[in-house]
């Protein structure tokens, strides 16, 4: 009923045989209350002046509503001692679009404003699970629990115990809802490697993909992504990748690793380095593969071996709000928990609101009608209900992929996908070595390299909203045939230059911007070139 894999360090408290499972990364998102049920303060946090957020409060449900699903019935027919994970969701939530108008009216600039959202978050969470915080501990301490997690993105705490531990904490009217964890498997990715291609690589290539989006003009009238903070949750990252080195950001802000707390960055995988090297990638000269090569990059091991659990991807969600704080998330996953599942919905939400512009890929699994898969067909996003911001997959010849997935959305959502970037034989960076590189088709990419433009917007005018940025991008689509908004390219292909000349044009207009969230640029060189889908 749980995953395998245990989430870390394990600190054991005197005179009881139970321990609480902490990787060492996460000593950077735990301490949202003093107590044994988290070891450690947070480290780079931001400081919010008092508030009190507008809540959005369930009101305890009858025991059994209270857990999706078969999830109670399943607990009490678990064996005796078997360990399960559960989440529980408390009766306090921050209502997120409210904060927003509150905060609309006091001029704060974006920075402040982000700062504003997380701190409400954290003080909600903080309040309330202290109130269950003596119970929780005191089940540590008779081994009924073996651990438990809190987080602030969600008013959530995570628990790993025996199923009686979990029925009986279900009856505590602090908790509205008993979520179980799920783990997808491995997730079959659908994209596909072009082998002849790689072979032809060579010593010296630049990817197709930043000319046709116009970033190698951009690059040299200084546009890089300089300044800009750009965060992947996926498989993990090579850091010593030419592409990458020497750009993470430091400390506990730049790597999360909830599966054994490991400091260094690495690739359970290769999709995770893959990505970010499209969306950041800034190797020597010879080899161009990334949009935004003068941004830094943080990422979170959400996808351990490209296998989405529930609660890992909870807690990188709350890392990457919490201590990452980038400007931009590229998250290159889907996962098949029902189609229109919105169990990811808040983490979106709580992104959004705090300032990060957030992009999924449209799926593989095209060309038949509605294919996607959730997130990225989800709507209700924040502030008000749009669709996720995702992306398809075109050939150099400016026509879709024939597998990019197709809308339209069964899931509410008034477009599918959003628009269409690059996305065949793409050449990347690949996890086997530091100089290692071949070529890959996906919508994975896709979504990367439109990543990357979001990290030039933002340099451009670090002003700019996470809904600025969509609008831009969607505004000034190249049409891609059929004419107009349509379920293959959604609004049509991406057109850099026309976002950025706009982007210009709104600065010169209102001169005096404030300067970016997430901060602050470098790089280096017989390239191993063998061909290897994208995961």
């Amino acid at each position: 009923m749980s995953d395998s894999r245990r989430l870390g360090r394990k600190v054991r408290f005197p005179g009881a045989g139970a321990h609480l499972d902490i990787p060492l990364a996460f000593l950077a998102i735990c301490g949202l209350m003093s107590s044994s049920g988290c070891a450690g303060r947070p480290g780079p946090r931001p400081v919010a002046e008092p508030l009190s957020p507008p809540i959005v409060r369930s009101e305890p449900a009858s025991f059994g509503a209270k857990f999706e699903g078969d999830f109670e019935s399943r607990l009490r027919a678990a064996p005796t001692g078997e360990r399960v994970s559960a989440m529980l969701d408390l009766t306090d939530q921050v209502d997120l679009p409210a904060l927003r108008r509150e905060l609309a009216l006091t001029g704060r600039d974006l920075r402040s404003r982000s700062r504003a959202v997380i701190g409400a978050l954290e003080r909600t969470a903080e309040r309330q699970q202290a109130r269950i915080a003596p119970d929780l501990d005191a089940m540590v301490r008779t081994g009924a629990l073996e651990s438990w997690t809190p987080v602030a993105i969600v008013n959530r705490v995570l628990v790993e115990g025996r199923p009686e531990a979990v029925l009986k904490l279900a009856g505590n009217a602090e908790v509205a809802r008993v979520l179980p964890d799920w783990t997808s498997g491995t997730v079959p990715s659908g994209e596909q490697e072009d082998a002849p291609a790689a072979a032809s690589l060579g010593e010296r290539f630049v990817s197709w993909a930043v000319g046709a989006m116009g970033a190698d003009v951009l690059r040299s009238e200084g546009l890089d992504g300089t300044g800009v903070v750009v965060a992947s949750i996926d498989t993990g990252v090579l850091e010593d990748h030419e592409q990458l080195v020497g750009r993470r950001l430091e400390g506990s802000r730049g790597w999360f690793d909830p599966v054994s707390g490991s400091t260094r960055a690495a690739d359970s995988h290769g999709h995770g380095t893959a990505v970010l090297s499209l969306a950041v990638g800034g190797g020597p000269g010879e080899r161009v593969v990334g949009i935004a090569p003068g941004a830094r990059w943080a990422s979170a091991l959400g996808n351990y071996r490209n296998v989405y659990t529930r609660a890992r991807m909870t807690l990188a969600a709350d890392w990457v709000l919490r201590v990452a704080r980038p400007r931009v998330l590229v998250n290159a996953w889907s996962h098949s928990e029902g189609r229109c599942g919105t169990f990811d919905l808040p983490f979106i939400n709580a992104w959004k609101a705090a300032g990060i512009f957030v992009v999924f890929p449209a799926g593989n699994a095209g060309p038949r009608p509605s294919s996607a898969e959730a997130p990225a067909s989800l709507a209700g996003t924040y502030p008000d209900g749009g669709p996720v911001f995702s992306v398809a997959g075109l050939l150099a010849s400016g026509e879709v992929w024939q597998a990019s997935s197709r809308g339209p959305s069964l899931c509410g959502a008034s477009r599918f996908p959003t628009l269409a970037a690059p996305g065949v034989s793409i050449p990347y960076a690949l996890a086997s070595g530091p100089r290692s590189y071949t070529i890959g088709t996906g919508t994975s990419f896709a979504a990367a390299l439109v990543g990357g433009a979001a990290a030039l917007l933002i340099q451009a005018d670090p002003s700019l909203e996470p809904d600025d940025i969509e609008r831009l991008l969607v505004e000034t689509c190249r049409d891609v045939p059929p004419p107009g908004q349509d379920d293959a390219t959604g609004s049509g292909a991406i057109d850099l230059a026309s976002a950025v000349e706009r982007v210009r044009a709104r600065r010169s207009a209102s001169p005096g911007r404030s300067g970016p969230l997430g901060s602050v640029g470098q790089n280096h060189g017989a390239v191993g070139v063998h061909a290897q889908r994208d995961p």
